[in-house]
């Protein structure tokens, strides 16, 4: 069943729960709303890789537009106080900045990465996540740097009204984090 695109705010929410998965190759740990979240564990690290899909019900250029503004993220995904563009590196790449206001005893993170935008044949667009050291943005006391291993976001067209959207993340918090 389809969903409009403030559900991808829920995709964010469903990633954080599913930290809570038992250890297994993509595994399905969640599935509600008609948001899927599986699960794996990496084999380098304990920390879990996870990626959340759902059907939008809107159509593929609409959700394309909510994704591509970073300015405005923070309206639908959840703890985010701020994403900004530090550099634009060409037309489809970006250096970004993120803050999240994490729940108390836990210490705020924030993110520098890099996102490259690929449009793939079959017309599905990629949107590829890593974090990346900048001078543009030195660490702050009051915030832990987290790393970024691998994000991204996959848009694919299902007909003029629905776009499938997937999440993929894999992050270490670095820092303490209470269970």
């Amino acid at each position: 069943m389809p969903y409009p695109v403030s559900v991808i705010s829920f995709l964010f929410l469903f990633v954080a729960i599913a930290a809570q998965a038992s250890e297994s190759p993509w595994q399905e740990v969640r599935y509600k709303d008609g948001i899927r979240v599986l699960a794996t564990n990496s084999t380098a690290t304990k920390i879990l890789k996870v990626k959340a899909v759902a059907i939008i019900n809107a159509d593929f250029g609409r959700v394309k537009a909510v994704i591509d503004d970073v300015e405005h993220h923070g309206d639908w995904v959840p703890y985010l106080i701020e994403t900004k563009e530090l550099q634009s590196l060409s037309v489809t790449e970006k250096l970004l900045y993120s803050r999240f206001d994490a729940p108390w005893p836990a210490r705020n993170r924030d993110f520098v990465y890099h996102m490259k935008i690929s449009q793939l044949e079959d017309g599905k667009i990629s949107y590829q996540q890593q974090s990346q050291q900048s001078s543009l943005m030195p660490e702050q006391d009051d915030y832990v740097r987290a790393v970024l291993m691998e994000g991204a976001y996959s848009l694919t067209p299902i007909d003029a009204k629905h776009t499938e959207v997937e999440l993929l993340f894999y992050t270490d918090p670095r820092g303490h984090l209470p269970l």
